[in-house]
């Protein structure tokens, strides 16, 4: 694993979760009870900290002592109940659960498909076999068994019905973590079989202290922007950071500040930067950037915004533009850019005429069209 910073940002080096103490103190008090369930549901947006939580109840299974056997006079030895999940990160068993060596845990996700070299889409059935095979075999570390699964509703129909064998009958000292964006999407009889941990949105505030203490060289104004376009996702504000996250709002801010009257040139230059070959991730980035940005027009124009729940100094831009064409005609907007957005991924349309087609669309509805 290459030891650069976006590895170092993953959630197996995150030594501190802020904002789940519930969630956290759920796990410890049901291993503290001797009641700990075999598997665990934790759910909630992509970026709030679930993969995160998963790594910590990892490192803190997996480095809880094994059996102490009798002390020195024959009774029975007695240790004190953990009174947190935390652990030390220079212990040996963290260090190698963070390097990827440790025989107890294994994490399941997408992986390349050896045909194309590109990865799935999906986790597929031969992903499931092999957390099958690593838990029929005894512990190599002689403890606890740990498995996540990143994310459980990427599983295919096969991979899931192999799950359920894991799921139905459970080996000795083991947890499976199954990690879901989209819960819906699982079987029942998988979440039946799970206890669930549902992770909800952190505070603007939580979001702001995590992005300083990862970019200390942020300013305050621009710590604020990135907290609430990651709406209460930590991770996703961390990949806004990475990506020039603020930088891309003020340019979309930029083009739909003087609607119904468009800066063509000036949209055709955004358009260039971001259907370059190698701006995956920011043209990705802009597309959840305008999608939240029309979600909290469509509610202005419904049902009103409050100033908190719009970015800073947006909020008479939004009352401006959505009174200029109905409600429905901004819903109708909005359906057809994501179905834009979906063909675009799945024939491969070209990206440029992608952000071309949303403004000149948003530019048409502005003026009644």
């Amino acid at each position: 694993m290459a030891d650069n910073e976006e590895n170092l940002n993953a959630p197996r080096f995150t030594r501190e979760l802020i904002g789940h103490a519930k969630a956290e103190q759920s796990v410890l008090d049901a291993f503290n009870s001797g009641r700990l369930a075999h598997a665990w549901l934790i759910s909630g947006p992509k970026g709030i900290g679930k993969a995160t939580l998963a790594w910590k109840i990892a490192k803190f299974l997996l480095t809880q002592p094994t059996d102490e056997g009798p002390g020195l006079f024959g009774e029975a030895l007695e240790s004190t109940p953990p009174a947190t999940l935390d652990v030390d990160a220079e212990n040996d068993d963290v260090q190698r659960i963070e390097r990827g060596g440790h025989g107890g845990l294994m994490l399941v996700e997408r992986t390349l498909n050896q045909k194309t070299s590109k990865m799935r889409k999906d986790i597929v059935v031969d992903d499931i076999r092999k957390l099958i095979s690593f838990y029929s075999q005894t512990s190599a570390e002689g403890g606890w068994r740990v498995a996540i699964v990143d994310a459980a509703d990427e599983m295919n129909s096969n991979a899931a019905n192999a799950l359920l064998k894991v799921l139905e009958e459970p080996p000795e000292k083991s947890i499976l973590i199954l990690l879901a964006h989209a819960p819906g999407r699982l079987l029942p009889t998988i979440t039946s079989r799970c206890r669930s941990l549902k992770l909800k949105s952190l505070a603007d505030s939580d979001v702001r202290t995590i992005i300083a203490a990862r970019y200390p060289g942020l300013g305050e104004e621009e710590a604020s922007t990135l907290a609430k376009l990651a709406d209460g996702a930590p991770g996703r504000a961390v990949e806004l950071a990475a990506n020039d996250g603020v930088g891309l709002y003020r340019q979309m801010g930029g083009l739909i500040r003087d609607l119904p009257r468009l800066n063509v040139p000036a949209l055709h230059a955004l358009a260039v930067q971001l259907g370059a070959a190698k701006a995956d991730s920011q043209y990705r980035l802009f597309l959840q950037i305008y999608d939240a940005w029309l979600e909290r027009l469509i509610r202005q124009a419904s049902t009103g915004l409050a100033e908190e729940d719009t970015m800073q100094g947006e909020s008479e831009q939004i009352a401006r533009i959505s009174a200029l064409s109905r409600v429905d005609r901004w819903l109708e907007l909005w359906e057809k850019m994501n179905r834009l957005v979906t063909r675009a991924d799945s024939v491969n349309l070209d990206r440029k005429q992608v952000i071309v087609s949303l403004f000149t669309s948003l530019a048409a509805v502005s003026r009644g069209q």
